[in-house]
């Protein structure tokens, strides 16, 4: 460990394994035990906090005691698939007995009676809810911060925004809070931030996992994505939480596009592409010119479906001052609009969906950058942010299509970039393998674990994490 960086474990040992596969390893060994892991990972939490505020609520003590019944099933030889792993979830996504706000100061003390389904899937086969994680208020946003509970910071550079909403979920992650989270994804939300953050993140195929006790936003958009550091980990994750996998096919054939060449994101893209072209996968370059603009339609469709959402549950515009000032700005947009541009809309969004299902009869795959821009500062965010990070995240949305992000590489700066890996539906297994082969390709495997720059300064947020 380089100078200057802390171990968080008693008596100066090294952090557990990184990764959930390497846990399960270690626990089936007999090698490691989910009681040290919790406690290793809580006082981690404790740690990081201060700096990323990436947790609205934590389960630390209730975690406790079930990594102690995790150990004594592993000691029987009962354990399930993702025995007395941690994982973090997104406060968006409702859990039994634990605080789930929604980002919201309105839910500030909700506690739900009963999980969302998919957490109920997860804590079967094992997992251990380790807390709950920081959403831009009613996940209507792209930063993640909240006017209520405070932005939440990037490990890479706690100056930046982790992007959202699901930035609590990557943040935590990066900075090694534990190795695999849930978010959910209507217009990029697990994309973004896990671009931003350097981690592997999955948008399902639409109707793939079920959304019953997840907040929505737009109904018809919205998706709840499994998110990891490595695209193992997220394999074990999506194997609880999704459906069985069809055949892969046996050659791959990868459709490469670029909007702006310039790009730093788009240099790494290129790059992707040349490695897997020489790995023997057929690559063709492909004209974004020919795409419809997605951004504008789901743009429409999220105004259009969450202002009614709020209405229909009395929260919009009868609790307008309780809300933050850009959510309600949104629900006032929204309010403005002519209900005609949301049908329009939705016969933009059956052009795309038929344009890009043409699209998946030449290639399998379609290789893209997931962000363009790098993570701006937090008290810098640009106001024309979102039309910058949108539209190349946008039409798997409208489309209901699955996309998977992944690091790359580095940019000039040392901040991660990632890229995005897009397939025709219920294709994510054919993602996952990909995207393993792009990290194996590129070297690029996230094995860090990133740890505090060891001063009393760390309010002065020039952590960088260990990589």
């Amino acid at each position: 460990m380089p100078d200057g960086m802390s171990p968080l474990t008693p008596g100066g040992a090294p952090p557990p394994p990184s990764s959930a596969t390497a846990l399960l390893a270690a626990f089936r060994a007999g090698h490691l035990s989910p009681v040290d892991v919790v406690e290793t990972l809580a006082r981690r939490a404790e740690e990081w906090e201060p700096t990323l505020n990436a947790l609205t609520t934590n389960n630390f003590d209730a975690a406790a005691r079930q990594a102690a019944k995790a150990r004594e099933r592993w000691s029987r030889g009962t354990a399930r698939p993702l025995e007395g792993v941690p994982v973090l979830v997104k406060d968006l996504i409702d859990t039994a007995g634990l605080r789930t706000t929604y980002g919201s100061a309105m839910f500030a003390d909700h506690v739900p009676t009963a999980d969302a389904e998919v957490v109920a899937a997860i804590r079967r086969a094992g997992a251990i809810v380790l807390g709950k994680t920081a959403t831009h208020e009613f996940a209507w946003g792209v930063t993640t911060d909240n006017p209520h509970f405070g932005p939440t910071r990037n490990p890479w550079d706690p100056s930046r925004t982790p992007g959202g909403s699901s930035g609590g979920s990557a943040a935590a992650l990066a900075a090694g809070y534990a190795p695999l989270a849930l978010g959910t994804d209507t217009a990029g939300s697990v994309r973004l931030p896990s671009a931003f953050c350097g981690l592997t993140g999955l948008r399902p195929t639409f109707g793939a996992v079920p959304v019953t006790g997840v907040r929505p936003l737009a109904p018809s958009a919205d998706v709840v994505g499994p998110m990891a550091r490595t695209v193992e980990d997220l394999r074990l994750l999506w194997t609880v939480m999704g459906p069985a996998a069809p055949p892969t096919p046996t050659t791959v054939r990868v459709g490469l596009l670029i909007d702006d060449p310039a790009t730093e994101a788009a240099r790494v893209c290129t790059t992707i592409a040349d490695l897997l072209a020489n790995a023997g996968l057929p690559v063709v370059e492909l004209d974004a010119s020919t795409l419809p603009a997605a951004n504008p339609l789901l743009g429409t469709t999220i105004l259009a479906e969450g202002r009614l959402g709020h209405r229909r549950e009395g929260l919009w515009p009868d609790r307008a001052d309780e809300y933050g000032a850009d959510v309600r700005a949104r629900l006032e947009l929204a309010d403005a609009a002519d209900p005609a541009e949301y049908l329009d809309a939705q016969e933009g969004r059956a052009s795309l969906r038929s344009t890009w299902a043409e699209l998946f009869t030449r290639v399998d795959l379609v290789l893209s950058p997931a962000v363009p821009i790098a993570p701006p500062p937090i008290d810098a965010v640009p106001a024309d942010f979102r039309a910058h990070i949108l539209p190349g995240i946008a039409a798997q949305s409208l489309a209901g299509l699955p996309a998977l992000v992944v690091r790359g590489g580095f940019d000039a700066a040392g901040l991660p970039v990632g890229v995005q890996l897009t397939a025709a539906p219920w294709r994510e297994h054919l993602l996952l393998d990909t995207g393993e082969l792009v990290h194996r390709l590129t070297g690029s495997v996230p094995d860090w674990w990133p740890d505090l720059v060891n001063t009393p300064e760390k309010e002065s947020l020039n952590v960088v994490p260990q990589r």
